[in-house]
């Protein structure tokens, strides 16, 4: 009796505890102004920024607002009750978060998603349906770079997305199983409808800009002018993160061209500054330059090639590390009997073997920007199958995260040479890797 009574009193509390965390929670998603009036099957879908809740509390871009990620963040605790849908029809996610916060040297933090949508060997003529079938999907984060070769293809159409809330793209020309899966992606990703104007859309876009080894400079005015480039191709007025896309332009340029960033940073043109293939040398470089360490690294790295002595200082550093160079993740260039393990994990969760190297990402805190064409069918789904809402569906155990971390096998990226975007100039041998180019 005394255990019963004891069991209803603790009963009784946990109640009290929901309820009103509840209320409080229903407040926080009235304020946003969830709602679900927006046509999925024109391109007016588009209006209120493809499904994804926004409010701007404080105006501007540098202040502390509210987005459907904090949202989240905030009903996260009905998931200890095993209760997955909160008050009003709120779509929670489960762990891992979609958004990390990014630390600056200013004490600011900038909420960055996860995982990108990366232009990387897309064709001009394919990136415009793959920019419409990612933000479909609730793709929230688009990876550029100069070196992709397709910014002017990208650029307009952005800039009219945000403008107009539309794109000019017939999605009633694709395949009706290709729509339903895009939107069951973006629901799964926890996106909501609601109206929202331009400076909103905008807000809710985080575009990351790489600057080519080519356009690293010891001259100021060439970075700045090309920043402003982009800023008036995009019609915004910042970029949310502009990296180095490589060391390789050795000691003095790259210097030169990180302060200039943290310069247009200060000037509010830039959001966060990053860098791309940096090893421990030159991390180590900018702080005995003197200079704060950058927001993100995102480097080569998979469970072929962890570079965990890079990852650990990253870590002790807050600096986020991001994924990238998906293109060695192939059975074609990649370490066949490696593969052929992932191939074996991914056929037992029933899902593709991009999809569990998203979600080993996501599991392991990193970013990533899986790209994908759209010239084929398999393509064109991967590029639900690899964003967010792709990959919640399904966790990776203590054993699969330990199995794919003996995968490792050190694989450098100088095993593919121009494969992976590098020049002949730059592969020096199989064990050449930028992060050792000091």
């Amino acid at each position: 009796m005394t255990r019963l009574l004891i069991y209803l009193s603790l009963l009784n509390v946990s109640l009290a505890f929901y309820t009103s965390k509840s209320l409080a929670l229903k407040k926080v998603v009235q304020k946003c102004h969830f709602q679900e009036d927006v046509d999925t099957t024109s391109s007016s879908f588009f209006d209120g920024s493809a499904n994804v809740g926004f409010v701007d509390i404080c105006n501007g871009f540098g202040s502390s607002s509210l987005d459907r990620r904090t949202a989240l963040v905030a009903g996260a605790y009905l998931a200890s009750f095993g209760i997955m849908m909160p008050p009003d029809g709120v779509y929670a996610i489960a762990s891992p978060s979609p958004d990390v916060l990014l630390k600056s040297f200013d004490g600011k933090t900038i909420s960055m998603p996860l995982i990108a949508y990366s232009f990387y060997k897309t064709s001009p003529e394919q990136a415009p349906r793959g920019l419409a079938l990612a933000l479909r999907a609730g793709v929230r984060h688009f990876d550029l770079a100069t070196d992709y070769g397709n910014f002017d293809e990208v650029a307009p159409i952005l800039k009219q997305y945000w403008t107009t809330g539309k794109i000019d793209w017939k999605f009633e020309d694709e395949k009706e199983e290709l729509l339903q899966l895009l939107d069951r992606t973006k629901k799964a990703a926890g996106s909501f409808r609601t109206k929202m104007d331009g400076k909103q859309r905008r807000q809710d876009i985080f575009l990351t800009y790489k600057l080519s080894n080519d356009e690293q400079s010891t001259d100021p005015s060439s970075i700045k002018n090309k920043v402003e480039s982009i800023l008036s191709q995009l019609d915004t007025p910042c970029i949310d993160l502009v990296s180095l896309h490589s060391p390789l332009p050795g000691s003095e340029r790259r210097i030169s061209t990180y302060k200039t960033l943290l310069d247009l940073k200060e000037k509010g043109l830039i959001r966060a500054v990053g860098v791309c293939n940096y090893g421990l040398c030159h991390l180590k470089e900018l702080s005995a330059n003197g200079f704060p360490l950058p927001a993100v690294n995102q480097l080569e790295i998979s469970p072929f090639n962890t570079h965990d002595p890079i990852v650990r200082y990253c870590k002790e550093s807050s600096i986020q590390v991001s994924c990238a160079a998906w293109s060695k993740l192939s059975s074609v260039s990649g370490p066949v009997e490696q593969w052929a393990k992932l191939g074996e994990l991914a056929k037992d969760k029933g899902v593709t073997k991009a999809q569990v190297l998203v979600r080993w990402a996501l599991q392991k805190g990193f970013g990533c920007a899986p790209r994908s064409g759209t010239g084929s069918k398999l393509e064109r789904i991967a590029v639900a199958e690899n964003s967010f809402g792709g990959v919640v569906n399904f966790n990776l155990s203590e054993n699969d995260m330990d199995l794919l971390r003996s995968l490792d096998v050190d694989y450098k990226a100088g095993k593919l040479g121009r494969r992976d975007g590098w020049k002949d100039e730059d592969v020096t041998s199989d064990s050449w890797d930028p992060t050792d180019a000091c």
